[in-house]
């Protein structure tokens, strides 16, 4: 079975790419201040995507105005 590319557009590229700059400097300074690895892990969280929950909510009819 053939693997499917999916592409993302630029602005969304654009934006990950920050997000990973940013994730990258709290990372240095984490360290550069004393932190463990183990505090590392976890302190870092993943963000959801509103949009997209949104979306999924109003798909579902789960979406009150």
């Amino acid at each position: 079975m053939a693997k499917i590319k999916r592409h993302r557009d630029k602005g969304s590229k654009k934006l990950l790419d920050n997000a990973k700059a940013q994730r990258g400097l709290d990372r240095k300074a984490h360290f550069e201040n004393g932190g463990e690895l183990s505090r590392w892990r976890g302190l870092h969280t993943v963000e959801a995507d509103r949009k997209k929950k949104l979306n999924k909510k109003a798909c579902r009819g789960r979406i009150s105005y």
